[in-house]
């Protein structure tokens, strides 16, 4: 600390230097990933041998490892250790990184390949196809499959390798990129002639025929030896020729030379067929001296007749060992691809299994808080009417009693009115007569005086009263029409029952809204009708309340829109309602 605090700008100046490197080494490797996208692979790969591994800082090294790996490769050059790249790998493994991880995946495989390591080769390029789906980059998805179509052809899996350059093909037609699109229709063709489509193998070759301008001259000859085989295949043996010797001009391949011996046989050339066996058979190439030796000991016992059985038997059995290697090894090939893609299955099927789950659990959570909802609303709708129809139902009683108080009052004042009238009609006759009655009409006047302070009393009782009734009933009439619409709606039922209006066309709401507003004004008679009957249905209720309003049975009729018939099997259901 007291070393930082001593030389300030010292430490500063290491920083930055140290920066510097840092962010110079970073530029420089993205400079060489620029070369190898424009594909100036020896420029990149000279540019690599330049630099020193920075091994300061992780994500760089992990960046020069893959382009070390990756233009060494691409540039025929010795390539280094697993290790390199293993390093990379295990960088990207732990990084966001899909591309390159998916590229250091593909050229592990690329270099095993290379290495006629084909077993461990599918299984990266297996990781690098799978990891490579996650992106968007055509041209990493297109180098995957191409090489998977390759890999599937050197080892006898023709079905997947005809699966592999369709996927080519795809990749190719949607970034437009002709090179890619010829190469995508070679390996067609490949596929359909290992397969033995023959009209799908001439269709996809006669595409070739105008692309190859578009591809990399080092591959002309064998593009030019597809083309000899599609019409060899077609029996157009001037064309065959043609193109092979197109393709032994630019480069002497065995396979080509095969190929052009066949076309001496079926011409009668025998002798220059034997030759090109012959010169074919000093080149090394495995792939083909199988097919070269069985032809030239087909030649010898023909025209010698010598050891002929022994030669025979000597063929079938080199024949069948090959036969059954070769079998072993494509089978592990092609199980390990069929693993991987089971996997991936498993893999999809297992993400969308648990995305179903989750969204079926958040539509049970959803369906339980909806439906706790709707039954906390329906609840809480019957409570708030019952405590409505309890309010109305006090509010009522209070009126009642209002209404007798004030009826009471008037009654006393109307009595007390007459007895003033009566004790003024006594003073009049007593003024009229002696002096000595003027002891009585002052009695009489003080009762007149008190008879009329009880008036003005009673008077302020009945206002008072007045005022009171009308409050409530202002209260019941906000609750009715304001707080509750279902109340609302009663009431304008009520009314129109009330004036004799029809029931017929109303809706089960109708119903239960005329029924509760009925309950919240006459709750006793209501009380009433639920003790005496039991089960009662709406309609049930509906006649009752009718028949206590005191309608007759014809306007019961009229109102309910029903027949007489039908009034006498409502009683008679009541009937068997009515409680004991």
């Amino acid at each position: 600390m007291n070393a930082v605090m001593k030389y300030p700008l010292l430490f500063l100046m290491i920083l930055i230097l140290f920066g510097c490197t840092s962010t110079s080494k970073s530029r420089l490797l993205d400079e060489v990933d620029s070369l190898v996208v424009a594909e100036k692979y020896d420029s990149a790969y000279h540019e690599v041998l330049k630099m020193n591994p920075p091994l300061d800082n992780e994500k760089d090294l992990a960046h020069y490892n893959l382009l070390l790996t990756q233009t060494s490769y691409l540039t025929d050059n010795t390539l280094p250790t697993d290790s390199v790249i293993n390093e990379a790998i295990k960088y990207y493994e732990q990084s966001d990184d899909v591309e390159r991880l998916a590229d250091s995946y593909y050229y592990k495989a690329s270099c095993l390949h290379e290495r006629n390591e084909p077993i461990l080769a599918t299984q990266f390029y297996k990781k690098a196809e799978e990891v490579a789906n996650k992106s968007n980059n055509l041209k990493l998805r297109f180098k995957i499959v191409e090489s998977m179509a390759r890999i599937n052809n050197q080892n006898g899996n023709y079905c997947l390798q005809l699966s592999y350059a369709r996927k080519a093909l795809g990749y190719a037609l949607e970034a437009g990129n002709k090179n890619w699109i010829a190469y995508s229709y070679y390996n067609l063709s490949k596929a359909f002639q290992y397969v033995g489509y023959v009209d799908s193998l001439t269709k996809y070759t006669k595409e070739l025929i105008p692309r190859l301008g578009d591809i990399y001259p080092v591959d002309l000859p064998h593009f030019l030896g597809c083309i000899g085989l599609m019409y060899f295949k077609n029996g157009d043996l001037a064309q065959a020729r043609k193109y092979y010797e197109e393709a032994l001009s630019h480069k002497v391949i065995p396979r080509t030379l095969v190929s052009l011996a066949d076309v001496n046989i079926r011409e009668g050339n025998e002798e220059e067929a034997y030759e090109l066996w012959q010169k074919a058979f000093l080149m090394d190439d495995d792939g083909s001296r199988d097919i070269i030796m069985f032809n030239m000991l087909q030649y010898d016992l023909k025209h010698q007749k010598n050891l002929e059985d022994a030669c025979e038997r000597m063929y079938r059995i080199y024949a069948i060992k090959d036969s059954m290697t070769n079998k072993l090894k494509d089978r592990t090939i092609q199980e390990i691809q069929q693993q991987y893609d089971e996997e991936i299955i498993k893999h999809y099927y297992q993400q969308k299994l648990m995305w179903w789950t989750i969204a079926t659990l958040f539509l049970i959570i959803l369906v339980l808080l909806l439906t706790g909802y709707v039954t906390y609303r329906r609840n809480r709708a019957k409570l708030l009417m019952a405590n409505q129809q309890i309010l109305i139902s006090q509010y009522k009683q209070e009126i009642i009693q209002l209404t007798a108080k004030r009826s009471s009052a008037e009654q006393d004042i109307s009595k007390y009115q007459s007895l003033i009238t009566e004790y003024n009609n006594q003073i009049s006759q007593l003024k009229s007569s002696d002096e000595d009655a003027q002891k009585k009409v002052d009695e009489l006047n003080l009762q007149i005086e008190g008879l009329g302070m009880k008036n003005e009393e009673l008077e302020y009782t009945c206002q008072d009263a007045k005022r009171q009734i009308e409050e409530l009933e202002k209260k019941i009439t906000d609750i009715v029409e304001e707080s509750s619409p279902m109340m609302n709606r009663g009431k304008i039922l009520y009314d129109d029952v009330v004036q004799g209006k029809t029931t017929a066309s109303w809706s089960k709401d109708d119903y239960k809204c005329f029924v509760e507003y009925y309950k919240a004004l006459n709750f006793k008679e209501f009380e009433a009708f639920e003790k005496s009957y039991r089960k009662l249905t709406y309609h049930n209720l509906l006649y009752l309340i009718i028949k206590e309003m005191g309608k007759d049975d014809k306007e019961i009729c009229k109102i309910m829109g029903i027949s007489q018939d039908s009034i006498r099997t409502y009683r008679h259901r009541l009937q068997k309602k009515q409680n004991l």
